[in-house]
């Protein structure tokens, strides 16, 4: 679909990146790793492809924070996070209900997750913001589209109802307890959302001369 084809209705929720190492590595918080890069040849940090968000978190660590990084894409984030474990790459980032189980497990360890506020679900983990780099901010993000044309007042019923659903504890306790933070939000936050988004992540992927694969 082409952009204009939707009509933006509500932000769902988002799912905060987590950068993560071995579980045995001598990186201990985001400042060491941005250290560690810095010697000799660098790191290495997989991502789940060129354009990926784990992409978008190495390039704002070597835009914003000086990261001495070597991207290695895989076909996707599973395979990077199983390269970490392997000692095949240095460290990768992904969504955070996709590494909670990893982490949990102790075969991963978490150094940073990357949105406004802590995960509640990973309450012990800072954000790369409380570690001193306010820039690497960026996560995994879900929301309800509709066709273009849809009468207004489809599109506030629809918000409306999924604006409820987020705030029953029947969604939220099957939500937050895997890494996942419900929103919500009216149609023009989501727009006002979706266009600082894109003013925020476009020039990172232009820097990065990203290109779809």
């Amino acid at each position: 679909y082409e952009e204009g084809d939707l009509l933006p209705v509500v932000l769902m929720a988002v799912s905060p990146s987590v950068i993560v190492v071995a579980p045995d590595s001598p990186i201990q918080d985001l400042k060491g790793l941005i250290a560690a890069s810095q010697q000799g040849a660098g790191l290495n940090f997989a991502t789940a492809g060129t354009g990926s968000t784990p992409h978008f978190v190495a390039e704002m660590l070597k835009l914003r924070a000086r990261a001495k990084l070597q991207v290695v894409p895989y076909k996707s984030g599973s395979e990077g996070m199983t390269a970490v474990v392997a000692k095949q790459v240095d460290a990768t980032s992904e969504a955070s209900p996709v590494v909670l189980p990893m982490i949990k497990a102790g075969r991963l360890r978490a150094i940073a997750s990357t949105w406004s506020r802590r995960i509640a679900a990973l309450p012990d983990i800072a954000t790369a913001q409380e570690q001193g780099f306010a820039d690497i901010v960026i996560g995994h993000w879900s929301g309800v589209f509709a066709p273009k044309g849809t009468p207004v007042a489809m599109l506030d019923k629809l918000n409306a109802a999924v604006n409820t659903a987020l705030k029953s504890s029947e969604l939220r306790a099957r939500l937050i307890p895997l890494a996942i933070d419900p929103l919500g939000g009216s149609r023009a936050e989501f727009q006002a959302f979706l266009d600082a988004e894109k003013a925020r992540l476009g020039p990172i992927a232009k820097a990065a001369h990203m290109k779809e694969d």
